[in-house]
């Protein structure tokens, strides 16, 4: 018997070909401890906790306890008690909508749409911003009582303290290099302002009428608007960005480290539209997770243990998520498909009552250029997870479906379907007389769909060495 290579890191490669190292989908690695390896563990699924009748999310924020959330042309307003949320007012417009307020006793907030800045008041007063000497805004954000704001034409605007007046002098603009600010945001007491080349930090030194200074460059920009995150409230596990040269990284003091691997480098690479990417964060039982979707596929990276998963939605390629925000001591998430507002939850094996697939795709068991008769292969999984009150057979005997490739992973088998046991029931879990391999060699594939816990350890197989 050898041993299966079940990656603890996506690695697809190239169109999933004899490349791969193995993928990861819907399935994140977790160390055992000493000597003992590694568990793949399902990704938390999304349970509804507001509501609205819109689709079309647009973003959100957490003001004294309420939530707003912008969906098609409407804001809505919701609380901790979850349910249906209240219509506060109308949003004319259909992307992102950047929210903010700043440290007065009653907040005044502000939200930025392409269609100007807007003040939220009262119980359903959406109003023109109050001061005509700030520019045409395209994000903001709050920092010691200012509120800043990006301009399209490369200004930085800063409102007086704790105030929504703007003095027309109040500006700095991005000058290492000639690249207009594509996004602000907030982090640890500083201001970052990312061009499309640089990004530069700058700090509060009270200087009037502008009171930030900048003080230091780094040589990496910002790919697209919503392609950073890291710096919400609730999180502090680090910030990374989708850079201007198409990599993923990590901000260690003023350094930019990569953490992105090939394989996302180049989906990143042929994203047809990269000014569309979306970053988001959430933790999960102690995992701080780091998420990228494009238009055809989502990475999560845990910084816990500098690992990558993929994700996918139920009949989609990408996750249905959008913005994440911490409130009322949740993750919460938008969605794409409804005008819902759902919590991470890693207790709901789910996303919004659809199926969530955990597949682990392993490495080949290979000795090149021979080929190998698998006569028997044993796979280590938690068994006994089913559910003695869940729904049957689903939850009260759920299965994991075994494929295995042949050709890199361009075929796969019919699936075999095996047990995993009903509640506190322990099974094996086999497959005897799976063939002959190619000189490839023989990956193996796992899924399981049926919403139970899911824990994987690995497997092996036996490796009879044929030539010919």
């Amino acid at each position: 018997m050898v041993q299966i290579p079940f990656p603890l890191s996506s690695s697809p490669g190239y169109l999933g070909l004899q490349e791969s190292s193995g993928r990861l989908i819907n399935v994140f690695s977790v160390p055992l401890g000493e000597q003992r390896g590694a568990k793949r563990v399902r990704v938390p699924g999304m349970t509804s906790f507001l509501t609205s009748s819109q689709t079309g999310f647009r973003g959100m924020v957490e003001v004294g306890g309420v939530l707003y959330a912008a969906f098609g042309g409407q804001l809505y307003r919701g609380t901790s008690a979850g349910g249906a949320m209240t219509v506060h007012n109308a949003l004319a417009g259909t992307t992102r909508v950047y929210f903010t307020r700043n440290k007065e006793a009653t907040p005044e907030q502000v939200e930025v749409t392409e269609n100007g800045a807007f003040t939220i008041s009262g119980a359903s007063t959406i109003a023109a911003y109050p001061d005509v000497d700030l520019p045409q805004p395209s994000t903001v954000f709050s920092l010691d009582g200012y509120l800043v704001f990006t301009i399209g034409d490369g200004r930085i605007f800063a409102t007086d303290l704790n105030s929504t007046a703007v003095n027309s002098l109040s500006f700095g603009r991005l000058e290492a290099k000639p690249d207009p600010p594509v996004r602000g945001i907030p982090l640890a007491g500083r201001a970052l302002f990312f061009g499309s080349q640089t990004l530069e930090v700058w700090t509060d030194v009270g200087t009037a009428p502008f009171p930030f200074q900048r003080a230091a460059v780094v040589p990496f920009g910002l790919l697209g608007v919503d392609a950073v995150a890291g710096w919400e409230d609730g999180w502090g596990a680090g910030l990374l960005w989708v850079a201007h040269d198409g990599t993923v990284r990590q901000l260690d003091g003023y350094t930019a480290s990569k953490v992105s691997p090939p394989d996302l480098d180049r989906l990143i690479a042929r994203e047809a539209t990269p000014g569309l990417l979306l970053a988001s964060v959430y933790m999960v039982d102690g995992h701080a997770m780091w998420t990228i979707t494009g238009s055809d596929f989502s990475w999560g990276f845990d910084i816990n243990t500098q690992k990558w998963h993929e994700r996918e939605s139920y009949l989609v390629m990408r996750w249905r998520g959008l913005q994440t925000w911490n409130a009322f001591g949740r993750w919460l998430v938008g969605d794409r498909d409804t005008g819902n507002i759902y919590k991470i939850d890693p207790t709901n094996h789910e996303e919004g009552g659809d199926p969530l697939r955990a597949r682990l795709e392993s490495g080949p068991v290979a000795q090149f250029p021979q080929r190998v008769r698998v006569a028997r292969a044993d796979f280590n999984l938690e068994t006994g997870v089913g559910i003695a009150t869940g729904i049957d057979p689903n939850q009260t005997e759920p299965t994991v479906e075994i494929s295995w490739s042949d050709d890199g992973g361009i075929n796969w088998s019919a699936p075999l379907l095996r047990k995993l046991g009903r509640q506190s029931v322990d099974r094996n879990i086999s497959v005897f007389r799976a063939g002959m391999s190619s000189r490839h060699g023989r990956r193996w594939r796992l899924d399981i769909s049926d919403p139970v816990y899911v824990s994987i350890f690995g497997g092996d197989q036996s490796a009879e060495m044929r030539n010919g």
